[in-house]
């Protein structure tokens, strides 16, 4: 999909920069009702790959907006923007910044309009060296946004650096690149691939069959960690020891899950396919038979690739019947030929003079020989 990235803001960035800072705002409130207290600083923030994700796909402005309004929208919504902060300085400009954690909001913004610079010069995330470009400006994003929003606490509210670096710039960096670097390359691939010129493909069979497995293998994790969260939340004391086992078998449960629905349908897939592709060689050589095309024609399947197998064994078959009609006609044209050439070739024996002087003389010799024949009759 051809994608062309401006600085001036058009109808399209601006629609991006609304829905982005909702999204971000939304996933940012979603987290911080459910933290996780006992896992060492690290918030689980997905959402942290928005304002990355739409500083790539639209460009640094894009990026920054959504980074900061929507953390704004996140912080807001979820009770942590309070004016007057508690203490207040009296000084309006630095009681407004702590009240709104502005410094934050800016770090946020930082690392979607870092992002968004790279697709001013290359907006290609289609082989392992774009997106590994990628992943250098999710770390220079990260590092840079959250260390302008952790080390301007120092001067703001009066802390140390040994505090700043060790409670908020390395749980805040290790957070935000564990959950963008595993995100974000994700979501780069498929809109590198993202087609909304047509919508064919959500009437699609195989898509469909996708998106179920991928529903099936969601469900378990989703469903554990929502129980894990379920329990912070309501009170439930659970221990370090007893959250890392349960996650650890939460992880383990959904990486055998995924797996074996993975293989399934890689499985239902793979096996049409080269099924296909066997016969398609077979077509290629001219070793395929009649019945192995009717078996092609005959496929199940509803989805695309049985469409596809069902359409190339007709082919095939149509074609083979061409192949053995004109190998019929070939043999009688043939021999046609064959009883052509030979009458020209007892013309060509028959038309010559010596063949004439030879019939001449066998007529003198049958009328020599009629004339004996008579004599001793008589």
């Amino acid at each position: 999909m051809t994608k062309h990235i401006t600085i001036k803001p058009g109808r399209k960035e601006w629609l991006a920069m609304i829905a982005g800072a909702l999204l971000y705002g939304g996933m940012s409130w979603l987290t911080n009702i459910f933290p996780l207290n006992v896992a060492g600083g690290v918030d689980i923030r997905p959402g942290v790959a928005v304002p990355i994700f739409f500083g790539f796909a639209f460009g640094p402005l894009v990026g920054f907006v959504v980074g900061a309004l929507g953390n704004f929208f996140g912080d807001w919504w979820s009770g942590y923007i309070v004016y007057p902060p508690d203490p207040a300085t009296g000084n309006l400009v630095i009681d407004v910044i702590q009240s709104t954690y502005l410094n934050w909001q800016v770090g946020n913004g930082l690392m979607g309009l870092v992002a968004g610079v790279l697709p001013l010069f290359n907006h290609r995330y289609r082989t392992l060296t774009d997106q590994l470009r990628a992943a250098f400006f999710i770390f220079l994003g990260v590092v840079l946004g959250m260390g302008f929003a952790s080390f301007t606490d120092i001067p703001l509210d009066h802390l140390g650096l040994k505090f700043v670096w060790s409670q908020e710039f390395l749980p805040a960096v290790r957070g935000n690149l564990i959950n963008a670097l595993l995100l974000v390359p994700i979501l780069l691939f498929n809109y590198e691939r993202l087609d909304l010129r047509s919508f064919a493909w959500l009437r699609s069979g195989l898509l469909q069959r996708l998106l179920l497995v991928i529903l099936i293998s969601a469900a378990l994790p989703v469903a554990l960690l929502g129980f894990f969260l379920t329990q912070q939340t309501t009170g439930v004391e659970i221990s370090s020891t007893e959250l890392t086992i349960k996650l650890s078998f939460t992880i383990l449960l959904t990486l055998v899950f995924t797996i074996a629905n993975s293989a399934l349908v890689a499985q239902s897939i793979s096996r049409p396919l080269l099924r296909l592709a066997e016969a398609a060689r077979l077509m290629e050589a001219g070793e395929l038979s009649a019945e192995q095309a009717t078996e092609l024609e005959t496929a199940e399947g509803h989805d695309e690739i049985g469409h596809l197998c069902r359409v190339f064994g007709q082919m095939a078959r149509e074609v083979i019947s061409r192949e053995q009609e004109l190998r019929r006609q070939v043999e009688e044209l043939r021999i046609e030929i064959d009883v052509v050439r030979q009458q020209q070739q007892v013309a060509e024996i028959t038309e010559t003079d010596y063949f004439r002087s030879l019939q001449q003389k066998a007529r003198q010799m049958r009328a020599q020989m009629s004339e004996e024949d008579d004599e001793t009759t008589e």
